[in-house]
Order: C-alpha cells, then structure tokens, then sequence
C-alpha cells in the first residue's frame, strides 16, 4: 500500500504545501513561532546532511503521492538516535498513516539492529490529536511530558522512545 522512497526536494516540497493543519502548528511550535512551507522545507532539508535515514512515503493507491517524510538521525550519544515524521491531511492519508505505523513497528527493530541503534526517541506536541497514538502503533513507548517548549515557554512535548534493550 505505502512505498517509502528516499528523500526528494521536489516531494518533500509538495508534502510541506499541504502539512496536516496539527503537523504544521506542532512544527511551529518546534521552531517557537512562525514558518512557512518553506522555512519548514529548509530545516527538515537542513537535516539530510546528518540524516541516518531519510524517507519519502508515497501512497501506491493513489498513484504513488506523496504523503509523508520520515527522518532518522544522530542525537550525539552512541546508540541513540531520533525521529521525526509529517504528513499531508491525516484523515485523506489515513491509510497509508495506518500503514506507515504497521511498516515502522515491523521494520524498526531489524533495521535499528543492522544500524548499531539502540533507542530512538520522538517527541510530539501535546496538542496534537493522532500523534500520540501514532508513536504508540508504530512502537514506542511514553516516557515523560516535558514542559517550557515554545518561544515562551508555554508548549508541552511528550517524549517516547523505542529501546532493543530491556532493563534487567
């Protein structure tokens, strides 16, 4: 259903035309105010130079478009790493969100294994009503609500992380 291709300007152009309206306000609250689609473009753009994995999701169902980026990269500390996904409107691109979550929770442990990853983390705004359960279906787990986000502080991310490694 989904096919996940590897970073392109042009697609992840036209993914941040059209960012879910909840993406786009948790991404301004990320940057502490306001951005555009293109401000957008440029930092996730920024970011493919360090970038472990960098994915265009693309929906073969209606006709391979675009939908959705994925990125996958260094936190600094040695089997750490950390993501971040948008997507286009949540409820046309539905199911291949759906599916993109079943693909990650499937894929995620081989790949982090052959990568020498033992924990990723995400973040999400507090405010935004799928990305909860988005990270919960793809895998990862709640960890902490963190305060003092924002350009005044007054945003709230919660922070999951997916581990391979299991206290004893």
């Amino acid at each position: 259903m989904i096919e996940a291709a590897p970073f392109d300007n042009h697609a992840a152009l036209a993914i941040f035309a059209r960012l879910d309206h909840s993406d786009w306000l948790e991404a301004q609250a990320v940057r502490g105010g306001g951005a555009d689609h293109l401000d957008l473009f440029g930092d996730w753009r920024g970011a493919q130079a360090g970038a472990i994995l960098s994915l265009v999701l693309r929906d073969r169902r209606r006709g391979g478009e675009p939908f959705a980026l994925l990125i996958l990269g260094n936190t600094g500390q040695a089997g750490v790493a950390q993501a971040a996904l948008l997507a286009r409107c949540h409820q046309t691109f539905r199911r291949g969100i759906a599916a993109a979550a079943v693909q990650i929770r499937r894929d995620m442990p081989v790949f982090c294994v052959e990568a020498g990853i033992h924990r990723v983390e995400v973040r999400c705004w507090d405010r935004h009503p799928t990305a909860p359960d988005f990270l919960l279906h793809c895998g990862f787990e709640f960890e902490a609500s963190l305060p003092g986000f924002g350009a005044g502080g007054a945003d709230r991310f919660l922070q999951f992380a997916w581990t391979n490694r299991k206290d004893p």
